[in-house]
């Protein structure tokens, strides 16, 4: 929520192409979707959630204030009872985590560290399931693209976004050298206009249903959400692209279920 910085956990179906789109809250113990610790404590501005299919374990990832806790890995099954464990830095860099999801071929987590200055930007790997640990991959990426989304698909393919304005590129990562291997343009806009520069949003790739990304933006805040699905140019069945405003609440992250 921008204006209290709460964090709620949503259930989405469909997309703007795949028939009408579903959000139900993922109700609690509490009774409430609000992401909490299990003494209530609530976890402020989250920057990102996955969920570990065979388990049913959430994991969870803060950034730097107003985030609350400050660089945090979340762990949970129920939303009203969050754990919370500080990120241990194995390499270094100045911490800002956002948009944690897991690799489903290798199990792995992966994560955006923000920065505005060499080599904080950068996709770092995590030591989950078994500790919060940061871990760097050999390389960073440039601190003028503005990271927002991250996301795995199903053949183990790591795409972040790189936004500007209300546009996006999509960035294929190695998961081994954490350098680009190529680069796409999001063939629509990711944020309804005139947008911010660097627009806070969520980042998916449906795999299994139809095979596109999906996107919803945070910011500009105060505007109606603009969920989309599309594939960009140079990639299969692409470019394509479709746009449905309004049926989302401001959203930092996706997690595949």
């Amino acid at each position: 929520d921008p204006g209290s910085g709460f964090s709620y956990l949503f259930k989405i179906t469909g997309s703007p192409s795949a028939g009408p789109v579903t959000v139900t809250p993922v109700i609690g113990s509490a009774g409430t979707n609000q992401l909490t610790t299990c003494s209530g404590t609530p976890i402020r501005f989250a920057t990102g959630i996955s969920l570990e299919p065979a388990t049913g374990v959430f994991y969870g990832t803060t950034g730097v204030a107003p985030s609350s806790p400050v660089n945090n890995i979340l762990k949970f099954t129920d939303p009203n009872c969050v754990g919370t464990s500080p990120a241990v830095n194995s390499c270094g860099i100045v911490l800002n985590l956002s948009d944690i999801e897991r690799d489903p071929v290798t199990g792995a987590y992966y994560a955006i560290n923000r920065g505005t200055a060499n080599p904080n930007n950068r996709v770092v790997k995590l030591g989950l399931p078994a500790s919060p640990t940061v871990n760097c991959l050999p390389n960073f990426l440039s601190p003028s693209l503005f990271l927002r989304g991250l996301t795995v698909t199903q053949s183990g393919k790591l795409y972040v976004a790189a936004v500007s304005g209300t546009g996006a590129r999509l960035h294929e990562i190695s998961t081994a050298s954490g350098a680009t291997i190529a680069v796409y343009s999001y063939p629509g806009a990711i944020t309804p206009g005139p947008g911010v520069s660097a627009p806070e949003m969520g980042l998916h790739h449906d795999s299994l249903c139809i095979n596109r990304f999906i996107t919803a933006n945070y910011d500009p805040v105060g505007a109606p959400v603009l969920l989309t699905d599309g594939i960009p140019s140079g990639l299969p069945g692409g470019p394509v692209y479709a746009p449905l405003s309004g049926v989302l609440k401001p959203t930092v992250d996706f997690s595949r279920q």
